[in-house]
């Protein structure tokens, strides 16, 4: 059934079309079942499961509003919607579905503004998983992409077409501007330069191939004015610790005033969004003291704040950083409880909260040449200790992170994986689950030029970590299925790895399927 409520633009359906549509594709307009990290398998390859189950079932359809309009729609559209609808006028611009095309593009129809995270399937996740996986077929967000970018309604009647969002630069990278007939690029955060390119469109005047947008003025940035998906609201912008892998590190930090948080929160949870996610590089960034110290009382306040807002049920914080954890225990012991009680996860009939942390690497070599300033205001040859301590704080306080692993960084050598594979075994039986990443240069980081890292490019040593790390997930999240991993895993060796990588994939998959030494 749909969700009905108050129509609030007053954008109505129109045989005439709507002057400015704003959509994402299937994966980027859904909340996989209100559950944030099952949007990474987006990235997962389409031939696993046929799309019409995957569609019903892992990223149904936002509800509609009464006027037709998405109820919910990615934090990044919204933003671009408020901007729209204070130059242009609420019925100037209607946010919808791609299922719900038809009923608004139309002859007076002027411009087609649509956001992507994975338009061609090669971020981190994607790339990694989908060769991972193997058994063929593209990413699941890439198949969605394409199924709405070659979608005959956008172009009918001669609407220019604008893509943006954080995958864009995907689409610049694999050339597909001209294939997909994509009008402009718009690559970087959109309030400052995406208007001027809307105000083009809408003059039906022609508009630059690719727009490399400049970064805006706090001021610049408008509250969202309709529901976002998940309840998204952001906190913080930018970074600053220098990771020469992350596009974030290229983009002006700050974080947002409480009122402006408060405000978007209530929007949110006024339109039942239930979930709150904390949006940011890292929660501790927000208002911090200098050399990335926490801000233990303004951090405090405002997850109580939010926590405090009715209809609130869950809140899901973004990101963190590790080392302001081990900085400020007492801050994690004050947040702690707030957030478990928030939380939307149940592991083994225990009720943790959860936020994606980077761990990246165990190598000091690698810390001091690609994330000088991840462990400030501690010394790269203290990462492990950081990391050992602060999964044990987190722990203490039933956090249990999702932490990425970097595999193959450029000059990557057989001793930095040795070290990660330490650090990870002095994780063992700690409650976090590993995403281990293939490495991608984006062409928004400073790492942009390097080579990615594939599969079959992989040392023994890089396979059994990421086989070790998997093995680690599979002990602490699916307690009582390891009979059913055995056979799958084996299964899967012997109709598929053996003959894609060769043997050399056979040890680690044993030991992913538990069947080697150590885990006996």
């Amino acid at each position: 059934m749909r969700a009905i409520m108050d129509t609030k633009n007053g954008v109505a359906p129109q045989a005439q079309g709507v002057p400015i549509v704003l959509t994402g594709s299937a994966t980027d307009m859904s909340d996989f079942k209100l559950s944030p990290f099952m949007a990474f398998t987006g990235g997962f390859p389409t031939s696993i499961i046929p799309r019409f189950l995957l569609r019903k079932y892992l990223y149904p359809r936002v509800p509609t509003n009464e006027d037709y309009t998405a109820k919910f729609a990615p934090y990044g559209l919204r933003k671009i919607e408020a901007l729209l609808i204070r130059e242009f006028g609420a019925q100037q611009v209607a946010v919808v579905h791609p299922y719900d095309l038809k009923t608004f593009v139309g002859p007076n129809t002027k411009v087609i503004g649509i956001t992507s995270m994975e338009p061609a399937g090669t971020g981190f996740v994607s790339r990694t998983y989908t060769s991972l996986l193997g058994f063929g077929g593209e990413p699941v967000a890439a198949a969605e992409f394409r199924n709405l970018i070659t979608n005959p309604i956008l172009r009918k009647w001669g609407a220019k077409i604008i893509l943006g969002g954080a995958g864009a630069w995907q689409i610049q990278r694999a050339k597909l501007q001209m294939n997909y007939e994509i009008d402009c690029l718009v690559i970087g955060e959109g309030e400052k330069s995406a208007i001027e390119v809307f105000r083009k469109a809408f003059n039906n005047q022609e508009l630059p191939k690719i727009v490399e947008t400049e970064p805006p003025d706090l001021s610049e940035i408008s509250p969202i004015v309709s529901p976002s998906i998940f309840g998204t609201v952001e906190i913080t912008r930018g970074c600053g610790r220098g990771c020469k892998f992350c596009s974030p590190m290229m983009r002006k930090s700050y974080s947002f005033p409480l009122n402006h948080i408060i405000k978007e929160v209530k929007l949110n949870a006024e339109n039942d969004t239930r979930m709150i996610i904390l949006a940011s590089e890292d929660i501790f960034l927000y208002k911090h003291k200098d050399k990335f110290q926490p801000n233990r009382q303004a951090i405090v306040e405002l997850i109580n704040s939010i926590a405090a807002i009715p209809k609130v049920e869950f809140i899901q914080p973004a990101h963190a950083a590790l080392a302001p954890v081990v900085c400020d225990p007492e801050m994690i012991a004050e947040i702690g409880p707030v957030l478990r009680e928030k939380s939307y996860w149940l592991t083994n009939d225990t009720h943790h909260s959860s936020v994606e942390v980077g761990i990246e690497t165990g190598s000091v070599r690698l810390m001091k040449k690609y994330m000088p300033g991840k462990m400030i205001p501690f010394n790269p040859e203290e990462w492990q200790d950081v990391v050992t301590k602060a999964i044990d704080i987190m722990n203490e306080n039933y956090i249990w992170p999702l932490a990425t692993l970097i595999i193959g960084l450029p000059e990557e050598t057989e001793e930095d994986t040795i070290a990660t594979l330490e650090l990870v075994d002095k994780l063992k039986h700690k409650k976090l689950l590993y995403v281990p990443l293939l490495f991608t240069s984006e062409d928004d980081c400073m790492l942009k030029e390097a080579m990615h890292m594939d599969l079959k490019h992989l040392t023994p040593l890089q396979w059994e970590l990421l086989a070790t790390c998997w093995r680690s997930n599979i002990e602490i999240f699916a307690d009582g299925t390891q009979w059913p991993t055995k056979f799958v895993t084996m299964l899967a060796y012997i109709l598929y790895y053996r003959w894609k990588h060769g043997k050399k994939a056979l040890k680690p998959l044993m030991k992913l399927a538990g069947m080697t030494k150590d885990n006996l």
